[in-house]
C-alpha cells in the first residue's frame, strides 16, 4: 500500500497520485436560502481549492468520497448546473475523477458527464485502501482492505471555554474498530464543504452503520493543521469548562 497522507490544512488526502475529498454538498445554499438565509454560490470556492491542491502536487485521479450534491429528493437548478461545470474544470487537472455515492447523491448519473466513473456505494478499494462514503454497509472487499477512510459524519469536536461558549473545531479522527468479525483501522474525513457546521462526535457520536454496529478501541483527534488534540475518551466536556468523560474505551 502506497502511503496514505492527509493534508493538512486541507481536508483531503493523498494515496500516491490520488486525491480523496468528501462531502462537497453542491447545492447547500439553496437550502439556505429556504430558510432565508441568502448566500451567492461557494461552488467556485470549492472548485478554487481542489484545484489548487491538485495542481501543487501533480495527481492523476481524484476521487469522492460521496455526497457530491446536496438536496435530495431531488435536486435544485444550482447541482443542475454547477455540477457538470466543476467536473469538467476539475478533469482539466486529472485523468480520471470517481464518484464513491453518498446518501445525497441519489439520481446523481442524471447531474455528470459521462466521463466519472461512479463506484458502488458500498464502497470502492484502490491501493488496499477501502474507500465508503458512510451511509451504507461495507462491502467484503473494503472489508478486508488494509484501511477504511471514510466520510458522512462531518467531525467536529465541541471544546468549551469557563463561561459554558461552545466553539465546534472541524479535525480527522483515527479509529481503532472491530466489526463483525473484522479489526481495521479507519480514518474519518473532515466534510469539505466550508459552509456546514459539522456533527459533534464527542457530543453526538458517529452516523452510519460502520461506525454504530463497531466496537470503538480506540479514536484519535487531529485538527486540520495536523495537532493532535488528544484521545477522544480524554476530551471531555461541560458548560461549566470542567470535563466530564462522555467515552469510554471498549476492552
Amino acid at each position: 500500500m502506497n502511503k496514505l497522507q492527509p493534508l493538512w490544512n486541507h481536508k483531503a488526502l493523498s494515496i500516491d497520485k490520488t486525491l480523496i475529498v468528501a462531502d462537497l454538498h453542491i447545492g447547500y445554499e439553496r437550502e439556505l436560502e429556504d430558510k432565508g438565509v441568502n448566500l451567492p454560490s461557494q461552488t467556485n470556492v470549492i472548485i478554487n481549492e481542489i484545484n489548487e491542491i491538485l495542481s501543487k502536487n501533480k495527481y492523476e485521479r481524484l476521487m469522492i468520497n460521496g455526497d457530491l450534491k446536496h438536496n435530495i429528493p431531488s435536486g435544485s437548478w444550482q447541482e443542475y448546473k454547477e455540477i457538470p461545470e466543476l467536473i469538467d474544470k476539475l478533469l482539466e487537472k486529472v485523468d480520471e475523477i470517481h464518484l464513491v455515492p453518498g446518501n445525497h447523491d441519489g439520481g446523481i448519473q442524471k447531474y455528470l458527464p459521462n466521463d466519472v466513473i461512479i463506484q458502488d456505494s458500498s464502497g470502492h478499494v484502490f491501493d488496499d485502501v477501502g474507500i465508503l462514503h458512510g451511509h451504507a454497509n461495507p462491502s467484503e472487499e473494503v472489508l478486508n482492505s488494509d484501511i477504511i477512510v471514510t466520510a458522512h459524519s462531518h467531525p467536529t469536536i465541541s471544546m468549551f471555554d469557563n463561561l459554558g461558549i461552545r466553539e465546534k473545531i472541524h479535525c480527522w479522527v483515527k479509529i481503532k474498530i472491530q466489526y463483525e468479525d473484522y479489526k481495521k483501522d479507519v480514518i474519518l474525513m473532515p466534510h469539505f464543504n466550508h459552509l456546514m457546521g459539522g456533527n459533534s462526535i464527542n457530543e453526538n457520536g458517529y452516523l452510519g452503520p460502520l461506525l454504530n454496529n463497531s466496537k470503538i478501541k480506540d479514536e484519535e483527534i487531529y485538527l486540520l493543521d495536523g495537532t493532535f488534540l488528544g484521545k477522544l475518551k480524554d476530551l471531555k466536556s461541560t458548560q461549566t469548562g470542567i470535563f466530564d468523560n462522555l467515552n469510554s474505551e471498549i476492552e
